[in-house]
């Protein structure tokens, strides 16, 4: 291996260790919006679509050195409590920034460097974020929804519903990042992939309001059941129909976007 390649080697090994931190730092914000830190939600989600960004940035960049992206799927630990999952975001950000300038000083490819160096203002930003939201907390989430009928089963099938959106998503995107390395082609995977993020947003807000904390498993990203998903929201969208109905329009655009998907 030359020195160019050497190099460029060592640059993915870092970058996938940055594109991981953003993955879960993406599961970390979307998990405490839509649970207990409802009540910023709208703030932390904004934070959680720049680090999607950053993921695709990262993403592209593994590539153009010849690498695969990590797409491995972290850990997210239970947090039952609005303050403590504050600070775990606070420390997350200062980790990245730490992280991200350890890599700048040993990446020696300038354009990565200029990369990182443009993600680090927005981590240092999301910092700031997450500790005036933190100065500013007070109290418990508000009250948890919960539907009269019994909801263990639906439950399992809403957390059905996250793995196979969460699935999905990661499967869109890696055939952007590797199959299409396009524009043309990357952007309509990657909007299919946000799509599903939706999806699974939706349904991870439900749960949220149940009391309930999405999974993220190990998912196979290249073995898609979009007939098992199908079968699973219209099971879903039964009980509902007596149950709660006003889940009933979020499931019928989610199977009216999930048919489009098949057809194109």
């Amino acid at each position: 291996m030359d020195t160019a390649d050497s190099r460029d080697a060592h640059a993915v090994e870092l970058l996938n260790a940055d594109l991981f931190g953003e993955h879960d730092a993406i599961l970390y914000y979307l998990t405490h919006a839509w649970t207990v830190a409802r009540q910023h939600g709208h703030e932390i989600l904004e934070i959680a679509y720049d680090e999607m960004r950053h993921f695709k940035w990262l993403a592209h960049t593994i590539v153009e050195l010849g690498g695969t992206p990590d797409l491995k799927p972290p850990v997210v630990g239970p947090v039952t409590d609005i303050q403590a999952a504050l600070q775990k975001d606070v420390d997350a950000e200062i980790h990245a920034i730490d992280q991200y300038q350890e890599h700048i000083e040993q990446i020696g490819i300038e354009p990565v460097r200029a990369l990182l160096k443009r993600i680090v203002v927005d981590e240092q930003d999301h910092l700031r974020q997450f500790r005036e939201l933190l100065d500013q907390t007070h109290g418990e989430p508000g009250q948890v929804e919960r539907p009269e009928k019994e909801v263990s089963r639906v439950a399992a099938q809403l957390q059905d519903t996250i793995r196979i959106e969460y699935q999905q998503m990661l499967a869109y995107l890696m055939r952007s990042f590797i199959e299409t390395h396009s524009r043309e082609m990357g952007l309509d995977m990657e909007e299919r992939s946000i799509d599903e993020m939706r999806h699974m947003g939706w349904m991870g807000k439900r749960m949220g309001q149940w009391g309930l904390q999405p999974k993220f498993p190990a998912v196979d990203i290249g073995n898609v059941a979009p007939a098992e998903e199908e079968a699973i929201y219209r099971d879903v969208r039964e009980w509902a129909r007596e149950a709660m109905p006003s889940m009933l329009p979020t499931i019928d655009r989610i199977l009216a976007q999930e048919e489009y998907h098949v057809t194109t």
